[in-house]
């Protein structure tokens, strides 16, 4: 199982429709198109609901700031390619572990090489 950390998961739905619910309690559905490392969310094509459900918002743009965000509700998709992504991720970083390791294994070959050679000793020189 690959672990999947929950900015990850987020950054992946860029893009695609998601819920947004504020701890005010009313909800923002849209596209979510840009999202930083505070989870600051921007959307566009919104429909704002109240939180008693009444009243109902469309709203071109939105930004929400991620320190007033409960929770968000993404499309399906989302979760299956931040898993793929985490996948080529974690696969890409086996590699580079292994290339390391050939590397260090080659450098200590070639050191063990080295001290096996004897080299011409320096002659002493002689004081006048």
């Amino acid at each position: 199982m690959i672990n999947i950390f929950p900015l990850s998961l987020l950054l992946t739905a860029k893009g695609s429709d998601v819920v947004i619910e504020v701890k005010a309690g009313d909800t923002y559905d849209g596209k979510l198109e840009l999202l930083d490392k505070f989870m600051n969310a921007k959307l566009t094509n919104v429909k704002h609901t109240s939180k008693d459900g009444n009243s109902f918002h469309g709203i071109k743009e939105l930004l929400i700031k991620g320190n007033s965000i409960k929770y968000f509700r993404l499309n399906p998709d989302a979760e299956k390619k931040a898993q793929e992504e985490a996948e080529i991720y974690e696969q890409q970083q086996q590699q580079k572990q292994q290339k390391q390791n050939e590397q260090k294994q080659q450098r200590k070959a070639q050191n063990q090489k080295s001290r096996g050679k004897s080299y011409p000793q320096k002659q002493p020189q002689q004081r006048r």
